[in-house]
């Protein structure tokens, strides 16, 4: 198992409970990369195709983490700047009945969240789980090692060669790891950079800017730096870019994260920056998670391409995978999900 993130800690967990010998490497340590940089909240994915997986994970960090995981929703508000904005993200999210989305006038969004400025409208939806992403990865890695997988960490990773069934999930690092004639660009960074802030009072509840969440589902990405503030047990952040391309400078994109942060919470202007944050989401062509056998590679598996969802689905993303290997057989995997949309769209060259 390469990747100590939460999809390859769930998959090792899957497999070791089954007897299946299972060694997990990588080189920088156990939710080091996007597992452990994010803003720790299972929200739904807005996406018909991830919204299984998005509902298994949460019925498996409730049974994993216990009294720590909030068993219900604290309501997410997506925030528009007047009605028309509010009523184009809404109708974005009836499909899900689940979501219950309504809408809420100026009145009602600033009382249902006080520290929003005057004017704005807002969508609350039924969806999001506030945890500590580090504690939710290494919860699972604490079962995986108590049903006998292995940990090497802080090791230069290799594909090994002595025929053992291999499974890459490295998030953004996925790519570099895959054999000649796989096309590298399945897999992307989707830069995030958020800073962590103390402010006068605390959000009741997760506030995203509704061009954001529209974005998630649909894979477009509509500006490069939407406003959220996020209230986890391990960070009060104001953030997220959403950057393609190399690692960005967070020091220069924070200012710029505050500034549009005021115009929706004026108590920012007040932050106290503690800190910055800067991960890699790993973001598949399609944005959708990639799972199951490398086209044309009888003994090495795919579980990356989660995107900024990798929390919300990444512990039934490695159940499915572990299941697969077990079976020796993928074809259970949902097309959608499927590595074999890799060979359909000629990503693949066998």
């Amino acid at each position: 198992m390469i990747g100590a993130g939460i999809v390859g800690c769930a998959t090792a967990y899957f497999l070791a409970r089954e007897g299946i010998s299972v060694t997990v490497v990588d080189p920088n340590g156990i939710a080091a990369g996007a597992s452990g940089r994010n803003n720790g909240l299972i929200e739904h994915t807005y996406d018909d195709a991830t919204e299984a997986i998005f509902n298994e994970t949460v019925g498996l960090l409730t049974d994993v983490l216990g009294d720590t995981f909030p068993r219900d929703p604290v309501g997410t508000l997506l925030v528009a700047v007047d009605e028309h904005g509010a009523q184009q993200v809404a109708a974005g999210y009836h499909r899900f009945p689940q979501l219950a989305p309504q809408i809420l006038n100026p009145d009602q969004a600033r009382e249902a969240e006080p520290l929003l400025a005057e004017g704005l409208w807002g969508v609350m939806l039924d969806t999001g789980h506030p945890v500590r992403p580090v504690e939710a990865t290494t919860a699972f890695a604490d079962l995986a090692k108590a049903a006998g997988a292995e940990f090497v960490l802080g090791q230069p990773v290799e594909l090994p060669s002595d025929g053992s069934e291999v499974v890459i999930a490295a998030g953004a690092g996925s790519p570099s790891l895959l054999p000649a004639g796989i096309r590298k660009d399945i897999v992307a960074p989707l830069w995030g950079v958020i800073v962590s802030v103390e402010l006068p009072q605390r959000p009741r509840h997760p506030l995203i800017e509704g061009a954001l969440a529209a974005a998630h589902g649909s894979g477009e990405i509509a500006i490069e730096a939407p406003f959220t503030l996020l209230d986890s047990p391990s960070w009060l952040a104001v953030g997220s870019t959403m950057l393609e391309g190399s690692e960005p400078d967070g020091a220069a994109w924070a200012p710029l994260l505050l500034e549009r942060g005021r115009r929706f919470v004026p108590s920012i202007a007040q932050a106290e920056v503690k800190g910055l944050l800067v991960c890699a989401r790993p973001r598949s062509f399609d944005n959708r998670p990639i799972l199951g056998r490398v086209p044309g590679q009888e003994r090495l598996w795919l579980a990356t391409g989660h995107g900024g969802r990798g929390m919300s689905t990444g512990a039934a993303s490695g159940r499915m995978i572990a299941e697969a290997i077990i079976a020796g057989d993928d074809s259970a995997i949902p097309d959608p999900l499927s590595s074999r949309r890799l060979a359909d769209r000629r990503l693949a060259d066998r």
